[in-house]
């Protein structure tokens, strides 16, 4: 027997297709094969979500089985490079660059290295081709394009195992391809009461605040929907929940790291900020919130000798009145991606979450009132006193009093509303309900049909 990994990436392009679409007609078409015997669920790894030449959600797919030798490996390996340059022809561009790695027995260390740090940082050819030469001929790699980035991805979704760290499930369902394009056809209130029934246990279901069903993408893709969770039980009961009025080609669920933060890393200096990498780093406020052009919040954040700024942008509605709360010597935790800078800005944390710890005394400074008429003065010039307006009153020695003014803001949690998630972010919900070991079983069912 032998364990071996297929991993899949970029198997889609601007045009349509999907990764997650290609590989689960593959994963049908296997299951039925008894001398065939999955280790796990599918995975989706969602890698770096800043990668500036992504795909859409920048996510690859492994399968991970146990066959009857290497050669049945190879064979299947083989299968699956034949099957996805006939899916390509379909979506075929330029940019796109398909890729599908075979690596064979127990994962190496220095690939569930690159499988961790793909996630969080923007990997180079050269450094992949360096872990390529130790693996040796256990990996076969098929670049199915002009351009080889692919083979970054394929290989990282085989090293990120989702051993030892948190992970989350998702049920993808899939349309009928004489559907693609039009719109789909869910009850609307079904999605409502199917959040209402496994709150808790599923999660971005729904943003309440603009009255959005968020388990459904709206390009045209082959993807009906796709239900978020923490186990594949509650998966398959919130599917039942749901009224679709359209046929269903077929629903795989995978493993994944979506919603776990495990494209955030905790750094202490903001030395440790390098731009595309997620970060969690705890600051005082240095510069107050400011909101500029577009509705964006922007404030400053400083570790004691350097300052970045922070953004929470406009899409991320009411969550930027919270950020604008904030004031000098505040202390936080934001999470989120450091964006490059330009012409206009310095480097950026783009704000994903944020915990206030500590909420410092907020203290204005304003002209004295004249002691005879009680108007507001005004200052004669820098080191001359003030002046009243009204009656004249002249006082060369005053200055500016200092009035503290209650703060609005509490300390504890705060995010963005759910339309504003991307896969990764994790969300307050699943605060407690993080896992560190693998499944011991798969769940029956966990694909259709199968």
């Amino acid at each position: 027997m032998a364990i071996i990994h297929i991993g899949f990436d970029d198997i889609d392009s601007p045009f349509g297709g999907c990764t997650t679409d290609f590989v689960s007609k593959l994963v049908i078409e296997w299951y039925k094969r008894s001398y065939l015997e999955f280790i796990d669920y599918p995975n989706l790894i969602r890698l770096c979500p800043s990668v500036p030449w992504k795909t859409r959600g920048n996510g690859a797919v492994v399968i991970r089985l146990k066959v009857k030798d290497i050669d049945m490996g190879y064979k299947l390996f083989e299968e699956a490079v034949s099957n996805a340059y006939e899916y390509i022809s379909y979506f075929r561009h330029p940019e796109s660059s398909p890729a599908i790695a075979l690596y064979i027995g127990e994962v190496s260390d220095e690939l569930k290295w690159l499988g961790w740090k793909a996630v969080w940082d923007i990997i180079p050819l050269d450094l992949v081709q360096r872990i390529m030469d130790k693996l040796g001929d256990r990996i076969r790699i098929k670049h199915l394009g002009n351009m080889k980035r692919g083979i970054i991805g394929a290989l990282a979704s085989i090293g990120n195992t989702l051993s030892n760290t948190d992970y989350t499930y998702e049920l993808i369902v899939y349309r009928k391809q004489e559907y693609w394009g039009s719109p789909r056809k869910i009850d609307h209130n079904s999605i409502k009461e199917m959040d209402h029934l496994t709150r808790g246990d599923t999660f971005l279901n729904y943003d309440y605040e603009v009255d959005k069903a968020l388990i459904t993408p709206h390009g045209p893709d082959p993807v009906l929907l796709g239900i978020r969770g923490e186990s594949p039980e509650i998966l398959t009961e919130a599917l039942n929940i749901l009224r679709i009025n359209e046929p269903i080609e077929r629903w795989i669920i995978y493993r994944t790291n979506q919603g776990t933060d495990a494209h955030l890393r905790r750094i202490t200096s903001l030395n440790e900020a390098y731009i595309y990498t997620g970060v969690i780093f705890q600051g005082r406020v240095s510069k107050p919130p400011k909101r500029i052009a577009g509705g964006h919040v922007i404030f400053s954040i400083s570790d004691g000798s350097r300052e970045i700024d922070v953004a929470a942008y406009e899409p991320t509605g009411k969550f930027r009145d919270i950020v604008e709360k904030l004031w000098i010597n505040d202390l936080v935790e934001v999470y989120g991606i450091v964006r490059p800078p330009s012409s206009k800005h310095g480097k950026t944390i783009n704000l994903e979450k944020l915990r206030v710890i500590q909420v410092a005394p907020k203290v204005v400074y304003e002209a004295p009132k004249c002691p005879k008429c009680g108007k507001r003065m005004k200052s004669m010039g820098k080191g001359k006193g003030y002046k009243c307006p009204k009656c004249k009153y002249r006082d060369p020695f005053a200055r500016k009093i200092p009035k503290e003014i209650p703060r609005e803001l509490s300390i504890g949690w705060y995010q963005p509303p759910p339309r504003s998630f991307k896969h990764l972010m994790k969300p307050l919900e699943r605060f407690g309900k993080e896992k560190k070991h693998p499944p011991k079983d798969l769940h029956t069912p966990w694909c259709y049909p199968c």
